[in-house]
């Protein structure tokens, strides 16, 4: 198999052809922050937090670009992290008040973004703008909060591509796109076997288990 060997922030790494900046990174042990990447899933680079510098006009996807020979990757400097913060900051923008995951496991993957690109005070919208999507409680193990999706797609990967359940897809456009269960129905009332693997996948509050008479309604508010 050939190989190819290019550089991340001053660090030579030679990698197998067809591997992707982020896994090169991951195997030198350099630190490249994602939200829709999970490694077991397949790539789609629809976050963009993971953009690194690599010489070109734009920042392209770590998770889903490929290494190149002689490639020179820088994935710490100023406009980088201020692309993160950025994102980080819209996306936490259109979060609900609390994180239901932060409340509940403290494993909240936008909450540890925020904290890690150091995002500051946000000037939170009005709610009646962000109320739209709604939540759906109808299954008896797994809450799905609509408000707290990205759209990251790693619900629908992880149902598709691990538990080959092909249950989860994605419903409406613009602001208004949600996951959603089959044919949209009420996940309760979809082919859904609660295995729970979306809830493993998910990296904010939109999907976490849910236990008869537990509470949450304590957790991390926005700052």
């Amino acid at each position: 198999m050939s190989e190819v060997t290019l550089t991340i922030d001053g660090q030579r790494v030679t990698v197998p052809a067809g591997t992707t900046i982020w896994d090169a990174a991951a195997l030198a042990g350099i630190d490249i922050p994602v939200l829709c990447h999970d490694p077991r899933l397949e790539p789609v680079g629809v976050c963009r937090v993971c953009a690194v510098d690599v010489g070109e006009r734009t920042l392209p996807a770590a998770c889903v670009r490929k290494a190149e020979d002689g490639m020179d990757v820088r994935t710490q400097t100023d406009e980088i992290q201020a692309h993160r913060r950025v994102l980080t900051e819209l996306l936490l923008a259109d979060q609900p008040p609390v994180s239901r995951r932060e409340a509940t496991t403290g494993d909240d993957g936008l909450y540890a973004l925020a904290r890690k690109v150091e995002v500051g005070d946000i000037p939170w919208p009005d709610d009646s703008v962000r109320a739209a999507r709604g939540q759906d409680t109808s299954s008896p193990v797994i809450a799905v909060d609509h408000q707290a999706c990205i759209l990251c797609d790693r619900c629908v990967r992880a149902c598709d591509e691990v538990q080959h359940n092909d249950v989860i897809t994605r419903t409406g456009k613009g602001y208004s796109t949600r996951i959603a269960f089959d044919l949209d129905v009420p996940m309760g009332e979809s082919s859904c076997v609660s295995c729970g693997e979306c809830v493993a996948a998910c990296p904010t509050g939109a999907l976490t288990h849910q236990f008869p008479g537990a509470t949450t309604t304590a957790g991390e508010e926005r700052a």
